[in-house]
């Protein structure tokens, strides 16, 4: 091993070991492991053990009247190979996908060395490392978190692409397109911005333009059979959102922060290729001082942000809720040996998600979608809010009237209580 390379590989290994040990300051406290994975982690387990593969993924968040579009099936097999890897344990199988995330820097730096040259490479490896921005979303399991954590991969096919022009790895490239474009689908502005790059800047020959469709394809068949075997639903309910885009109903907030992950990360990249000349001229003794400045300022930024435990986890639908919390109420719940029960959290998820999938994952059978029926509820509340059993929702309004038998104290913030369907008559609850 050369000098040269001997300094790379130092430089990669500090890089790394700084990406996961910022990431591992608190981390089952800042995961977020809430609705969304809960939900993709119980269909996975669900395709685990039935062995029957599907051909789309969860839907969109954008829906009308209740009719959404759906993603690929991607999203499920690459959190299968997470979730087998870790047990089927929230925590652990996040971790080893942090690890994975850590793992690319590799081809993340050798990538855009090729692509565009070494001092870009040292670049968007520190952003990438120590970033809060991609701090945040390289510690949890989500469909854009695997979407960022592939990216690495398609910048190193670039750069391969850039040095040898092999028509196979153009074709890999756009294969690894339509993969990635399964896992959300504002992806399709990378799609589009590659294809304008290769065909107006690199010129490429129409045939590769032509490999470019075919491989873009390829990766996203797993939709198009999907399309062509249910009248083109996808199509359809597209065509539908855009004739009434004004009745569209989209949950989440001012949570947007993840549709910008993919395409964020590939605008860097842009950059970086616009002012490569710039970088280049800077002096070396300047520019090693500019870049320790950075690595600096962003390790800085990151401790002050990461360091002090949170009592919320990071995206967490309410405040003061974290795993560490579900996880004693899932904990709480199995002891009590009980058979007819439900639960739901008041606080956030009234289907009360997370705790049932580890219910699911321990083969605890119960009928997870029954609150009519079921002689007993864990219900989930902030502490302060005495008359629990008043909310609207359906899941605790069927159970009224109850009689409450158990209290425990989640955190100083929520407490759950166990109650029983009540009969005709009875005055403990209404």
């Amino acid at each position: 091993m050369n000098a040269l390379l001997r300094k790379e590989w130092i430089v990669l290994t500090l890089f790394i070991f700084l990406f996961i040990f910022l990431r591992s300051v608190q981390f089952k406290y800042y995961l977020n492991f809430s609705g969304d994975q809960a939900t993709f982690s119980t269909k996975t387990l669900e395709i685990y053990r039935t062995h029957k593969p599907v051909l789309i993924g969860p839907p969109i968040s954008v829906n009308l009247e209740g009719r959404r579009i759906f993603q690929g099936p991607m999203i499920y097999y690459e959190l299968l190979l997470f979730l087998l890897l870790g047990g089927f344990d929230p925590i652990v199988s996040s971790y080893l996908f942090m690890l994975f995330c850590a793992a690319v820097i590799i081809p993340l730096y050798y990538g855009t060395k090729l692509l565009i040259g070494k001092r870009p490479a040292l670049l968007i490896t520190a952003i990438y490392t120590l970033l809060p921005y991609y701090l945040d979303f390289t510690r949890f399991l989500w469909n854009p978190t695997f979407q960022l954590s592939l990216l690495p991969f398609l910048i190193l096919l670039m750069g391969l692409f850039k040095k040898k022009h092999n028509n196979w790895i153009f074709f890999a490239i756009a294969v690894l397109l339509g993969i990635m474009f399964q896992y959300h689908y504002q992806f399709v502005l990378v799609i589009l911005g590659l294809l304008a790059y290769y065909a107006l800047f690199v010129r490429v020959r129409l045939s590769q333009l032509g490999l470019y469709f075919l491989g873009v394809i390829i990766g996203f068949s797993p939709v198009l059979l999907f399309e062509v075997r249910n009248h083109f639903y996808n199509t359809q309910t597209f065509i539908l959102f855009m004739r009434h885009y004004s009745k569209l109903d989209t949950p989440g907030g001012t949570n947007r922060g993840h549709y910008f992950l993919s395409i964020s990360f590939m605008m860097i990249v842009l950059l970086l290729g616009v002012f490569n000349r710039t970088i280049t001229k800077i002096r070396e003794k300047q520019f090693t001082a500019y870049y320790l400045i950075l690595i600096v300022g962003l390790i800085l930024w990151s401790s002050f942000s990461y360091f002090p435990k949170p009592k919320t986890a990071f995206w967490a639908a309410t405040e003061n809720w974290n795993y560490p919390a579900e996880y004693k109420v899932y904990s709480i719940i199995k002891k009590q040996n009980l058979k007819d029960y439900n639960v739901s959290n008041l606080g956030y998820d009234t289907l009360a998600t997370v705790p049932k999938y580890l219910l699911r994952r321990d083969n605890i059978k119960i009928d997870y979608d029954d609150y009519w029926h079921e002689k007993y509820l864990f219900v989930i509340e902030e502490s302060k809010k005495k008359d629990f059993m008043s909310d609207p929702a359906y899941e605790v309004a069927s159970f009224r009237p109850y009689k409450t038998l158990k209290t425990w104290q989640i955190n100083e913030y929520y407490n759950m209580y166990l109650v029983e369907r009540g009969v005709s008559g009875e005055t403990t609850g209404r």
